[in-house]
């Protein structure tokens, strides 16, 4: 994981009140993380093999309360895995890419407003299966606290923003250079066919 990897990683689960690197607990596998405000609160960064990463959260109390797994790409390092604790439990809930679509598209700042967006949807969805999925992703919603679930929603926004925006670019991009090809497709023929000539009048 290099340096660009992990302040990418970093920048979806900073709030206002953000993580500072602790040198003390890192070491060559994990790179750990600490709130200014509350030094119990560990952000790990956990290198598993040349292109995985383990990312927990710890509450003031050291539980974790989040893992999230990524592989690393030569772009943006991409989430695979989304865990967060059961409020009350030891255990945590399994989040799949359709429940985090979800939460996405319609997660509040407030447990209660998801929930209540998410209930809004459910009289007008026809098709059983993704009633289903939206039926389970309330249920999992709802069995998170408070704070773990704000923090669910606004770590899944600013990664799908961040995912959008470099889709948004790098199509751009593309665009860009497909639009040169033709031109230097088009100057190369013209030389030649000058030369052409040149040498006709010789």
């Amino acid at each position: 994981m290099n340096k660009k990897q992990e302040q990418q990683i970093l920048d979806y689960y900073s709030t206002n009140d953000k993580y500072i690197r602790n040198k003390i607990h890192s070491n060559e596998h994990q790179t750990v993380f600490i709130k200014e405000s509350d030094k119990y609160q560990w952000l790990v960064l956990e290198q598993k093999s040349q292109c995985e990463v383990e990312v927990r959260q710890t509450d003031s109390h050291g539980t974790i309360t989040a893992r999230d797994n990524y592989e690393l790409t030569r772009n943006l390092p991409k989430c695979v895995g989304v865990e967060r604790l059961c409020e009350g439990a030891n255990f945590q809930i399994l989040f799949n890419a359709d429940e985090i679509n979800l939460i996405y598209q319609f997660g509040e700042q407030g447990k209660a407003e998801t929930c209540a967006s998410l209930s809004a949807i459910l009289p007008q969805i026809k098709d059983s299966h993704t009633k289903q999925i939206v039926s389970g992703t309330l249920k999992k919603i709802n069995a998170l606290s408070e704070k773990t679930c704000a923090e669910l929603t606004a770590t899944t926004k600013r990664r799908k923003l961040t995912e959008r925006d470099h889709s948004i670019k790098t199509r751009l991009a593309r665009a860009k250079e497909r639009a040169k090809q033709p031109a230097v497709a088009e100057g190369k023929q013209h030389r030649t066919h000058s030369k052409g000539k040149g040498d006709m009048a010789l």
